[in-house]
C-alpha cells in the first residue's frame, strides 16, 4: 500500500499553517495552523501548508511532487516504520523525506523490504537565503551548512540508513556553535541525513525528548500567533512494521500548542520558529 496524504491551507495569513498526520488511503483535508515570516526587515506574508505524508509497505522506490521550490521550503516533521535491511549484512539503503529536483519539492521513500515506512514534511512559503542541501553520512566529519546569522535556522529534510537507527544511541542532528551551523550525528551502522537552512526572524525554543519502553507525548511551543516547528534531530530504534511507530511533530489546534510524539525507544529534537 502506498498513499499521499495532505491538507490544503484554509487561507493565507501573516503566519503559517500545520496540522496533524492523517491515517487514510486517499487524499484528504485536515485542519491547518499558522506561523509567520519577515525577511530583511520587510514584511512578507507567508503560509505553511498542512503536512504531506508519503508511505509504503512494499520493497520499492516511490516519489511524488509536492509543489514548486520557488519561494517555498520543506522540512521533515515525522518518520515512522522500519529503516532496517532484510538481513544484517544487507548493504541496501532505505531513505525517506524530501528534496529539490527540477524546481520542485519531491517527497520520496526508497526501501528494499516489504515493511511499513512513512515520512511527513511541511512546507513554508519562503526561500529567504536558503542554503544548498547537505548530506552527512556515518564516518564523516560534521558537514558545514552555513554560518550563523541572526535569522538563519536549519532543519532536517531526509533520513537515510543501511543498518543504522537501531537504538537511542543512533541519531542525526543539526546544530550550531554560535559560529556555524552543522549536520552530523552518531550512528553505529551505515546511515545519514540531509538538511538545509532558511531565514526565520525568530527562534521560539528547541526541545530534545528521548523515550524508553513507553511512548511519550510532550508539549513544545505555544502558538502565540505564528509559530511553526520542525525536526532538527532524529534517532532511535526504527525497526517496527508500523507507520505509527516513530517520531512526529504535530500541532494541537485544541490547545494551540505544538507537540512531539515518540514511540518507544526513540529520540527527537524540534526547533520552533516564527
Amino acid at each position: 500500500m502506498r498513499n499521499l496524504l495532505f491538507a490544503l491551507p484554509l487561507a493565507t495569513f501573516t503566519a503559517a499553517c500545520g496540522g496533524e498526520p492523517l491515517a487514510a488511503d486517499t487524499l484528504e483535508a485536515a485542519s491547518p495552523v499558522v506561523a509567520d515570516e519577515a525577511v530583511d526587515q520587510v514584511e512578507q506574508q507567508v503560509s505553511l501548508s498542512s503536512p504531506y505524508t508519503w508511505r509504503t509497505n512494499r520493497a520499492e522506490s516511490i516519489s511524488t511532487s509536492i509543489g514548486t521550490s520557488t519561494n517555498r521550503t520543506c522540512f521533515l516533521t515525522g518518520l515512522g516504520g522500519s529503516l532496517q535491511p532484510a538481513f544484517p549484512d544487507d548493504i541496501s539503503w532505505a531513505s525517506a523525506g524530501t528534496h529539490i529536483y527540477g524546481g520542485e519539492w519531491i517527497l520520496s521513500i526508497n526501501q528494499y523490504v516489504s515493511t511499513a515506512l512513512s515520512t511527513t514534511v511541511q512546507c513554508v512559503n519562503t526561500a529567504a537565503n536558503r542554503t544548498p542541501e547537505v548530506l552527512w553520512s556515518k564516518g564523516e566529519a560534521a558537514k558545514l551548512l552555513g554560518a550563523v546569522t541572526p535569522n538563519r535556522r536549519c532543519f532536517l529534510t531526509r533520513i537515510e540508513a543501511s543498518g543504522a537507527f537501531d537504538s537511542t544511541a543512533d541519531y542525526v542532528r543539526v546544530w550550531n556553535d554560535n559560529i556555524n551551523w552543522y549536520l552530523g550525528g552518531d550512528l553505529a551502522d551505515d546511515g545519514g541525513a540531509r538538511a538545509l537552512c532558511v531565514d526565520f526572524p525568530e527562534g521560539h525554543g528547541n526541545w530534545l525528548w528521548v523515550s524508553g519502553a513507553d511512548p511519550i507525548n510532550r508539549d513544545l511551543a505555544y502558538n502565540s500567533g505564528g509559530v511553526a516547528c520542525f525536526l532538527s534531530e532524529l534517532g532511535g530504534r526504527f525497526n517496527q512494521d508500523s507507520y505509527y511507530d516513530g517520531v512526529s511533530v504535530n500541532y494541537n489546534a485544541g490547545t494551540r500548542t505544538w507537540e512531539m510524539d515518540l514511540s518507544p525507544v526513540k529520540r527527537g529534537r524540534a526547533g520552533c520558529v516564527k
